[in-house]
């Protein structure tokens, strides 16, 4: 789960296991008690095992990275917490086999970076202004299957 600029709660749902286009995503508003309450329920991310999300600075967009089929779906991000899928709603993709397990967004909103666990390798992406994403490659030699979890951008 990620919290966007408006205080609404973005969750990854995986999905059930070995599903093809098992994976989606919700969103929720935290109300004055603490509890969560719907936007937007079960969008459907096109991809399999959606681990991770992120949300862009300026609230306006969120991607998911699908570590099951290596791909990022992108969805835009209403002012009210509605979730509406990119056109096309997966927008990027890592070589095949790449289990991109973790995302992170830059502090400027340009470029997503993408923890290809299965791949040993750090995936980049630039973001247009329409939300779609540019792949911009890869770069580490990193030890595949090796743990880890977590990026960080700045």
């Amino acid at each position: 789960m990620s919290f966007a600029p408006n205080g609404s709660a973005i969750v990854s749902e995986t999905g059930a296991a070995g599903a093809t286009n098992g994976s989606t995503i919700s969103s929720y508003s935290i109300l004055s008690t603490g509890k969560l309450a719907p936007v937007s329920q079960g969008v459907p991310t096109l991809g399999a095992a959606n681990c991770w999300n992120v949300v862009t600075p300026d609230g306006t967009k969120v991607y998911v990275s699908n570590a099951g089929s290596s791909s990022i779906s992108g969805f835009a991000f209403a002012p009210n917490g509605t979730l509406t899928a990119l056109p096309g709603t997966v927008i990027g993709n890592n070589p095949e086999g790449a289990t991109n397990l973790d995302i992170a967004v830059s502090a400027n909103g340009k470029y997503i970076y993408t923890l290809n666990s299965g791949a040993g390798t750090i995936g980049g992406f630039a973001i247009q202004q329409n939300g779609t994403l540019t792949n911009i490659g890869e770069a580490g030699d990193l030890p595949i299957f090796a743990g880890f979890n977590g990026i960080a951008a700045y």
